[in-house]
Parts: structure tokens; C-alpha cells; sequence
């Protein structure tokens, strides 16, 4: 059994990592690290853990193998390079990191320490993103070569999602969950242009960034988040030489786990996938059933990595992948031109 410490217990480490952590076999929800006091005390009435004022604290406790780095943006390096110093295995909630420097730095203290490391890219086990690849890569569509990938909403954001120090960008947020996916299903791209608005609400951080990653002969992936959403677009638009598919909404795992229980998550039959397919001259139309996500997935891979040796299912090599193509995307924002990748 691997005792688990999670460092911050906001909405990532309350809602997502605790929960998911001490439901997986193998794994023993430990500890809590949060400045907070009504934190510390409600994760220790939640889950009757081990609470700690101070990161440096938890990192003392011995008894600790595993250690979840759940706090703001900027603070993931420095907190997961003094767990990896302190001989621990380390999980970062995502982003890895702000910089590519940073995440290439963490990367070598875990190699020098062999120790485990790896990001919580927890959306490659939405059952949205699991439904366009499974369609993607059983050749249903043909070749495909325009993908879509949109979150919004009309809002902006609070407290220190605001501040570009601590947050980095919108694509270090949701975004990284969207390049993740990109790199997923089509690769790394051979160049990337970026647009970004600072409109309305006026905070450090964009309200809108859309890139599109250029991988050749007319093959793009558009990445947006957009908090100036005012009307609704899908989630996903895919087009293939032989059809297309398009899905509206969420996954529902986030819901779920907010509410207390995963197994609440169940896709509402609007957010259904729908595909159109050539066949000759004709157009073939039908409802696609969203394959289940599964976020529990993550961990189970983490126990199983730990305990039985198996291969990690997120290694810190792709999570740094995502960052430097999010740090090509913000070069190209600010110069105004295409950054080449390859």
C-alpha cells in the first residue's frame, strides 16, 4: 500500500485528486498539506487524514512515498522539485509547469533520483476526447484533416486565475488539456499561430486564445478556450475525407465527482456524438454512444506503476510537450506570426 500526501486542498486536490486517490486499490489517501485551517480541518473530517500547515511538513512524514502537487500554476515546480529532493514519487496536477525549462528540470531530478513522475492530464479519459479517437482511429472518416476543439464559457475568471504570474495563460489551464489531446491524436505540428483578446473583463490573463496547429498539407487542429462565449458552439468538429463528427458538451466526471460519487457521470443523450459518413452518393447519418469515460483510470495507472512496475500511462516527456507547444502558441500571440515546432 502507497501513502499518499496531496499538497493543497482546493477545488483540484478536494474535488478530483483525493477523491480518485483514495478510491483506487493500492493507494492510501495520507495526508493533507493546506495553509488553510478550515482546509486542513475539513479534509480531516472528509477523510480522516494526516494535516499538515506547510508543504515542508508533509514532506518530513516518512511515511509518505506519493506525493500530489495540487496548488496554483507558478507553485508546481518549486513544490514538485523539493518532493523529488525530499525522495518522494511525484504527481503535478496540470499544468507540469509554466516553462519548458522548468519542466526539463524536473524530468532529470526525477531520472537522477529514479523516481516516479508523471502530470494529471486526467482528459485523455473524457469520454468525449475517447469517442473522437476511437472514431479517428478506426479510419471512419477517412483521413482526417480539420479538427475543432472548443471550451468556453461567458465568464471571466477569479481570484488567482487572474494574476499572470500564478496562472501563466488560458492555455496553461483548460488549454493544456486540449494541446494534450491534439498531441493525442495527430502529433506534434510543424508550426503554430496564435490570437488571443484581453476584451471585457480586464485581468491580466486573456478572456479568449485560439491556436491552430499546422501540420501540412491542410491539416490543422484548432485549440480555443474562450470566456467571451456569448453563444454556444460545439466541443468538438471533426472532418475527414469520408464523413465528419460533431459533439456538444462536457464530460460529466467533473459534475460527478463535485456531487461526491463518479459513478454519477452519466452523458445526457444531447451530448451524444454525431456522425456523417460518405458512401458513394449517399450520406449516412447516425447518433454515436459516447464511449464511458474514465478518470480513475490516472490513478490506477499511478498504483499500478508503483507496485507491479507497469508503464506509465502520463510521462513527464509528453506533459513537457504540451508546454512548449503552449509556449510556441503564446510566442506566436505576441509576435503576431507563425512559430515553427519541428
Amino acid at each position: 500500500m502507497i501513502e499518499v500526501g496531496v499538497i493543497g486542498y482546493g477545488y483540484a486536490g478536494r474535488v478530483f485528486h483525493c477523491p480518485l486517490i483514495a478510491h483506487t486499490e493500492g493507494l492510501q489517501l495520507a495526508a493533507v498539506s493546506s495553509r488553510d485551517p478550515e482546509r486542513r480541518e475539513q479534509a480531516y473530517q472528509q477523510w480522516g487524514v494526516r494535516v499538515y500547515t506547510q508543504p515542508e511538513e508533509l514532506l518530513e512524514d516518512d511515511r509518505i512515498e506519493l506525493v500530489v502537487i495540487a496548488t496554483p500554476h507558478h507553485t508546481h515546480y518549486p513544490l514538485a522539485r523539493m518532493a523529488l529532493q525530499a525522495g518522494k514519487h511525484v504527481v503535478v496536477d496540470k499544468p507540469f509547469t509554466l516553462t519548458t525549462a522548468e519542466a526539463d528540470a524536473l524530468i532529470a531530478e526525477a531520472r537522477r533520483r529514479q523516481l516516479l513522475l508523471s502530470v494529471f492530464h486526467n482528459r485523455r479519459w473524457d469520454g468525449d476526447f475517447l469517442t473522437v479517437r476511437q472514431v479517428v482511429e478506426q479510419g471512419v472518416l477517412g483521413e482526417v484533416w480539420l479538427v475543432e476543439s472548443c471550451v468556453g464559457r461567458y465568464g471571466h475568471s477569479s481570484r488567482w486565475r487572474t494574476q499572470r504570474e500564478a496562472m501563466g495563460s488560458l492555455l496553461h489551464d483548460w488549454g493544456a488539456h486540449l494541446v494534450d489531446q491534439a498531441l493525442l491524436l495527430m502529433g506534434t505540428p510543424r508550426q503554430v499561430m496564435a490570437w488571443r483578446h484581453f476584451r471585457v473583463w480586464e485581468r491580466e490573463v486573456e478572456s479568449f486564445i485560439r491556436a491552430v496547429l499546422d501540420y501540412g498539407e491542410g491539416r490543422t487542429f484548432t485549440v480555443e478556450v474562450n470566456y467571451l462565449r456569448a453563444a454556444e458552439r460545439p466541443r468538438w468538429y471533426v472532418l475527414g475525407d469520408q464523413g465528419g463528427l460533431v459533439q456538444h458538451g462536457l464530460d460529466p466526471q467533473e459534475r460527478a465527482l463535485a456531487a461526491g460519487d463518479l459513478s454519477l457521470a452519466q452523458e445526457m443523450s444531447e451530448q451524444r456524438a454525431r456522425l456523417w459518413r460518405r458512401e458513394g452518393d449517399q450520406i449516412d447519418e447516425q447518433e454515436l454512444e459516447v464511449v464511458p469515460g474514465r478518470w480513475d483510470a490516472f490513478y490506477r495507472n499511478i498504483a499500478g506503476a508503483l507496485l507491479h512496475g507497469e508503464e506509465l500511462a502520463v510521462k513527464p516527456e509528453e506533459a513537457r510537450e504540451v508546454i512548449r507547444l503552449i509556449e510556441a502558441a503564446l510566442q506566436s500571440a505576441e509576435r503576431g506570426e507563425p512559430v515553427t515546432l519541428r
